[in-house]
């Protein structure tokens, strides 16, 4: 027999438990819940789906390749499963990939750095791109960030707010007294309100498409380590 649906949710189970007698609701109930914990634990297919999505398949961020063929790969587990499905589109997306990210500071001094782009980044020309690493300033207002701009074309604009450590909390927490965790949590605190701060004046001047991304390659702490 063909399904075209399948269902797991505690409503239309109460729906039925609603009318059904006290001795029979126990015993369907039971019933029920045993089968589930069975399949679960006998039968239990996450293992090779987790293997197939994930690891042969990989990230599935909307508009790459990838997707699609989850996409098609659900589809396909369902037909075998004999559960009807089918692709439905939603939105328009253009496609996107991302491809190889390599990144050297060149001075002072040579070292190849730890980086990852930004999903739907555009692409760097074929030879790459060099230029100087600049912080986002501290700037006045929103008239100071537009002639600070014009200045920027072509640098590498580092937007998002440095870590004052790069220890993780799991770690302060096991090799550090107190007082340097509470000082070292306080400071960051602030700084972060500070930065936000910061970044709030810049957005002012960038409605829509930033026009800090038209003049220089920006740089946060997701693309840069």
């Amino acid at each position: 027999m063909r399904k075209s649906i399948i269902c797991f949710g505690s409503l239309p189970l109460l729906i039925v438990l609603l009318f059904l007698p006290q001795r029979a609701v126990f015993s369907q109930t039971n019933s029920v819940i045993n089968e589930i914990i069975k399949e679960g634990t006998e039968n239990s297919q996450l293992t090779k789906l987790a293997h197939e999505l994930i690891d042969q398949i990989g990230p599935r961020l909307v508009g790459t390749p990838q997707m699609q063929q989850a996409n098609d790969w659900a589809v396909n587990r369902y037909a075998g499963w004999g559960i009807d499905a089918r692709n439905e589109a939603w939105g328009k997306w253009k496609s996107w990939e991302r491809g190889i990210t390599h990144m050297d500071m060149v001075s002072p001094r040579t070292h190849t750095l730890e980086c990852t782009q930004l999903a739907w980044s555009p692409a760097t020309p074929k030879k790459g791109v060099t230029g100087e690493v600049v912080v986002l300033p501290d700037l006045a207002d929103s008239v100071a960030y537009s002639a600070w701009m014009k200045t920027v074309k072509g640098k590498l604009v580092m937007i998002s707010i440095p870590q004052p450590t790069g220890r993780p909390d799991d770690n302060w927490q096991e090799f550090a007294l107190k007082e340097s965790i509470d000082k070292m949590k306080k400071e960051r605190a602030a700084f972060s309100d500070a930065w936000k701060k910061r970044i709030s004046k810049i957005i002012l001047v960038m409605p829509g498409k930033s026009a800090l991304v038209k003049r220089a390659l920006p740089i946060n702490n997701w693309f840069y380590n």
